[in-house]
């Protein structure tokens, strides 16, 4: 089962939203500088695989979000709950 981190208002998970606009990863990358890295290596994998997938939530209420990003999913569920 997936674990999220605890938010008490929303959750919103994406995968590829840059094919959704028709961006390379590098550019979308570049455009939503919103969305944190855990580190450079990640992002330039993410490049590579062309593969970025996003996490943004609300740990208290709908205002003030946290935003991660990463090439698996694995990596960003991990990053994600250790960091919540």
């Amino acid at each position: 089962m997936m674990k999220f981190p605890e938010h008490k208002a929303g959750l919103h998970l994406m995968h590829n939203d840059h094919k959704s606009v028709y961006e390379p990863a590098e550019q979308w990358i570049a455009d939503n500088e919103w969305c944190n890295w855990q580190s450079d290596e990640a992002k330039q994998r993410a490049i590579a695989t062309d593969s970025i997938w996003t996490l943004q939530w609300y740990p208290e209420t709908p205002v003030g979000f946290i935003a991660l990003a990463a090439p698996t999913l694995e990596e960003l569920l991990a990053w994600a709950n250790s960091s919540a």
